[in-house]
């Protein structure tokens, strides 16, 4: 008997083997829980996504609406041996943790904006984005609301006297 030729793998070549088709999952929703709901100047914030898969395998934050790679903060891998890989918008105050939370310290006012974080699953993928808001200044006794400036007062007509 004749044995069988085996035939390296090559592009445009034949390929012995079993093709699996793994069908491609469209992300769910994925709501985002800020804490504290107010976050202020000079504070910390957490960034949580909810009900993320016990299996996910990786996630990724962004500081954009959209997920490219020139906005990516960080990728975290969970334990048993986590791994956080730093992106091109990550400003040295983000750290990720459980459930692929994203934690931001000594926040600032730039920190104001869109973020859109990705959960890789093989049963749930994940996708949320959440518009976050750093007050410059709270209340001394709340930070629920941001602090409402009054608007200029008007003496008179308005005008300026001529000399």
């Amino acid at each position: 008997q004749k044995e069988m030729e085996q035939t390296p793998a090559r592009p445009g070549g034949p390929w012995r083997g079993i093709l699996l088709a793994v069908p491609a999952q469209t992300p769910t929703p994925t709501p985002v829980t800020i804490t504290p709901a107010s976050p202020a100047l000079g504070g910390n914030v957490s960034l949580a996504p909810q009900n993320v898969a016990q299996n996910f395998t990786s996630c990724n934050w962004h500081r954009s609406t959209t997920a490219d790679e020139t906005s990516r903060i960080l990728t975290y891998f969970p334990p048993p041996n986590p791994v956080q890989h730093n992106g091109p918008a990550h400003t040295g105050r983000e750290t990720a943790g459980p459930g692929c939370a994203l934690h931001i310290a000594g926040l600032t006012l730039s920190d104001t904006g869109n973020y859109t974080v990705q959960v890789q699953s093989r049963t749930s993928p994940g996708l949320g984005t959440v518009v976050l808001r750093v007050y410059g200044k709270c209340h001394p006794r709340s930070c629920a609301d941001p602090v409402r400036v009054p608007p200029p007062q008007r003496w008179g007509s308005g005008r300026l006297p001529r000399e």
